[in-house]
């Protein structure tokens, strides 16, 4: 076993220029969701590169690389998305988002943290158990979905039907990329996004009497949503759920017009107590009380898709939540391995949402999540990666891999 230990430390020092070098190139490619097709190319191009047994996309632009098994035993499943959210105002960054700065011990710029850094890792790992002649039962399927920070999972969906399909049974493990500071995910709140309308009669804003103002009937449901929101449940592992108002439009949004409909979006993490009768229900009620009958709806919202392949779907923003056993043994086994490294890893959750609802709750796969991010920089302008974190977890993949053999 040190000699295994050794020979993988050795390999790990032989390509980390590499590794660091792909995750600049990663960061410096902008990948916002729908715009993935470069970053694709670039991580398709690596796989290959570094002798994967197959490389290839599907129909909608997930990436997929293999690396063959002998077999027999269970596959595992190593997981990123390809995709990243926008680096808003650029005067925020302290280093500019596209550039990949290297500085003080931090590769810094978008998705760093989220999750480009982990996607350079997870590659690498893969490759690197080849490379070494460890025995792998199963194949070592590592994947790159497109549309992730949507929020639906439609990348996640498709990868799962056209791909994931043809291993019915044997996949042991799935191991998302998404940040952890390398302890051991086991899950989130569900999150659904409700979208609210208020229905007003239009009129001339000279004369507003003549009309219904939509917006003056929304008001006291925006207030309504805060207050509910203070009174929500509560979990010792995942937390407290939550409402939060992101958006709120009227229309026709003329200076002399009475709006006629107002509208809102709440988003809802919530846990695995509730579903979705129950959240659109509460919603339902606020609208009972306070909008006169007939003046309010209330549903899903739902979220138009166009990959860079050009597929087109429209799907609801609605995922539950997941939780893995921390006993559940494939868990179990992956935290032996690593401690048997060196690390220590803790159990966690994550305050945001995963692609892992679909692999835990629709496939019933066990999911982890373990990663060199950090989650307090996802979606920041200081969004950066630790270099030493990032070397560890590719040695931690490696070891999480090498679980699933027998």
């Amino acid at each position: 076993m040190a000699g295994e230990l050794q020979d993988m430390d050795r390999l790990i020092n032989e390509v980390w220029d590499d590794v660091v070098d792909f995750a600049r190139r990663l960061v410096r490619t902008p990948s916002i969701s729908g715009q993935e097709r470069e970053v694709a190319g670039l991580i398709q191009a690596e796989m290959t590169k570094l002798g994967y047994d197959e490389v290839f996309a599907d129909s909608t632009g997930n990436v997929v690389g293999v690396i063959r098994g002998d077999g027999h035993g269970e596959h595992v499943l190593f997981n990123f998305h390809m995709d990243h959210v926008s680096p808003g105002n650029l005067e925020a960054w302290p280093f500019p988002p596209y550039e990949g700065v290297i500085r003080d011990g931090f590769l810094h710029g978008r998705g760093a943290s989220d999750v480009k850094g982990a996607t350079a890792a997870q590659v690498y790992a893969a490759a690197l158990i080849k490379k070494a002649g460890l025995r792998h039962g199963g194949d070592i399927i590592v994947t790159g979905v497109v549309d992730e920070e949507p929020g639906d999972m439609w990348g996640m969906r498709r990868l799962a039907s056209e791909v994931l399909a043809q291993y019915p049974g044997r996949i042991g493990l799935v191991v998302l990329a998404e940040a952890t500071s390398l302890d051991i995910y086991l899950g989130h709140r569900g999150r659904a996004e409700f979208e609210i309308s208020t229905v007003g009669q239009i009129g001339h804003s000279s004369s507003p009497w003549r009309g219904v103002n939509a917006v003056y009937l929304m008001a006291p449901v925006v207030a309504a949503v805060e207050e509910m929101a203070g009174g929500l449940p509560e979990e010792a592992f995942l937390g407290k759920s939550s409402a939060a108002v992101t958006n709120i439009t009227a229309s026709p949004g003329w200076g002399s017009i009475i709006p006629d409909r107002s509208t809102i979006w709440v988003d809802r993490r919530f846990l695995p107590s509730e579903d979705r009768v129950s959240t659109i229900d509460q919603f339902a009620k606020i609208l009972a009380a306070r909008v006169p009958e007939g003046r309010a709806t209330v549903a899903v919202r739902k979220l138009a898709h166009r990959s860079y392949t050009g597929l087109e779907e429209t799907i609801e923003l609605y995922k539950p939540a997941f939780l893995t056993d921390r006993h559940e043994p494939h868990v179990e086994r992956v935290r032996s391995a690593l401690t048997a490294l060196g690390q220590d890893p803790g159990f966690g959750r994550w305050d945001f949402g995963t692609d892992g609802t679909l692999t835990a709750v629709d496939l019933g796969l066990p999911t982890i999540g373990y990663s060199a991010g950090e989650e307090v920089y996802a979606h920041q302008p200081t969004d950066r990666v630790s270099l030493d974190l990032l070397r560890k977890s590719v040695r931690g993949n490696v070891a999480i891999a090498m679980t699933t053999t027998a």
